[in-house]
C-alpha cells in the first residue's frame, strides 16, 4: 500500500506551536548530547582482539544433529559505566551449524554483533576482575557449506539471538587485559523457511587482549 500523495492538515495543531515543538526536540538532543559526551570522557574504554571455538549445533525436532567445532575472532570491546558495570559490544566473525549423518557437515558463517550488560566483581583497582554478563546477538549470514557445496540461497540471511556467559579480566600490565569467556548462545530465528524449524545454538570458548583508552 503506498502511503498517501495528498497533503495532511491538523488545523488543531498551529505552526507556532510546531515550532516550539521542534525547538524543544532540539534542546533536548543538545543536552543528551552534551551529557553523552562529559560521561565518556569520565569513563574507561578498552578495545583488541579476541579469538576463540564455537562448539555449535542446531536445534531441531526429530533431527540427528551434532556438534561442530569452528572459528570465531574479531574485535571485543568494554565501556565501563561505573566500577561494577559496563556494556561489551563485540564484531565477530562466527562459524555456526552442525554436523549431521543425513547431509555431513554444515558451516553457517555471520558477522555477529553481541551487545551485553556486563557486571564485575571485585575492586577496580584490581589485577584479577571476574564478571558475568547477558545481552543480544544479532548475526548476518555471510557463507553457508554444506559439504564442499555453497547453500547459502537455502537459509535466511538475519538470525537475532541472546547470549549469556562469564568470564574474567586479567590486568598484564598497565592498561593492557587478558580476557577469557565462556559464553551460552541460542537464536530465537528460524535459519531456514522449512519444517522443521532449525535454530542456532552454540558454546563459545574464546580469549583476548583489551587495550584500555581513558
Amino acid at each position: 500500500m503506498h502511503p498517501p500523495t495528498g497533503s495532511y492538515k491538523n488545523e488543531s495543531f498551529k505552526p507556532n506551536e510546531e515550532q516550539i515543538m521542534k525547538k524543544l526536540s532540539l534542546a533536548l538532543f543538545v543536552a543528551a548530547l552534551v551529557a553523552l559526551t562529559t560521561t565518556t570522557f569520565a569513563q574507561t574504554f578498552s578495545i583488541g582482539p579476541r579469538v576463540g571455538v564455537n562448539f555449535a549445533n542446531l536445534t531441531s525436532d526429530g533431527s540427528d544433529f551434532q556438534n561442530n567445532t569452528l572459528l570465531v575472532a574479531g574485535i571485543t570491546s568494554t565501556y565501563s559505566i561505573n566500577e561494577k558495570a559496563g556494556i561489551g559490544v563485540d564484531l565477530l566473525y562466527s562459524g555456526e551449524g552442525a554436523e549431521s549423518n543425513n547431509f555431513g557437515d554444515l558451516a553457517l558463517n555471520y558477522v555477529r554483533l553481541p551487545i551485553m550488560f556486563q557486571y564485575f566483581f571485585r575492586e577496580l583497582g584490581d589485577d584479577f576482575r571476574p564478571k558475568i554478563y547477558a545481552g543480544v546477538a544479532p548475526g548476518l549470514l555471510v557463507n553457508a557449506e554444506q559439504g564442499e557445496r555453497e547453500v547459502i540461497d537455502n537459509y535466511n540471511k538475519f538470525d537475532f539471538a541472546g547470549t549469556a556467559g562469564l568470564g574474567f579480566h586479567y590486568r598484564i600490565t598497565g592498561g593492557t587485559w587478558l580476557n577469557t569467556d565462556v559464553r551460552y548462545l541460542r537464536g530465537f530465528s528460524n535459519v531456514i523457511d522449512a519444517t522443521p524449524e532449525l535454530y542456532n545454538q552454540h558454546v563459545q570458548v574464546s580469549v583476548g587482549l583489551s587495550f584500555g583508552i581513558e
